[in-house]
């Protein structure tokens, strides 16, 4: 909720029925201002956006003249190719969190064990595909 929706501890708080307090730990101890700056660099995160912004212009194609449909033919390619760029920081990032979820709903003590080894294994990929 925090990296990819932007929400604040205080809504998450709210959100999960736990403590703002408890947020704000795990905020810390799991360097989400970190994570939620690598997720808003992603290129995976910059298509998602450019493509909503080009939505609004497509819905208008047809009164629309050539040159301006090139355009965003052209633009919605390079997008295409943008996505198609390994980020590999960004899918692990994306993998390990509906990982943790299934952990943390079906085996808890491998979610446990997952929580202390996710942080390193992040850190570990972050250098590998700077």
């Amino acid at each position: 909720m925090f990296i990819r929706e932007g929400k604040g501890t205080q809504e998450i708080a709210a959100a999960l029925g736990v403590a703002p307090s408890t947020v704000t730990r795990w905020k810390k101890k799991r360097n989400w201002e970190q994570r939620r700056l690598d997720y808003q660099n992603s290129a995976l995160n910059i298509a998602e956006k450019l493509l909503k912004l080009l939505s609004r212009d497509v819905q208008e194609l047809q009164r629309l003249d050539p040159a301006a449909v090139d355009k965003i033919v052209k633009a919605v390619k390079a997008i295409r190719s943008l996505n198609q760029d390994v980020d590999m920081l960004g899918a692990t990032i994306e993998v390990m969190e509906q990982l943790a979820n299934f952990l943390q709903s079906r085996h808890a003590r491998l979610y446990k064990d997952f929580q202390e080894v996710l942080p390193q294994f992040l850190i570990y990929m972050r250098e590998k595909y700077k």
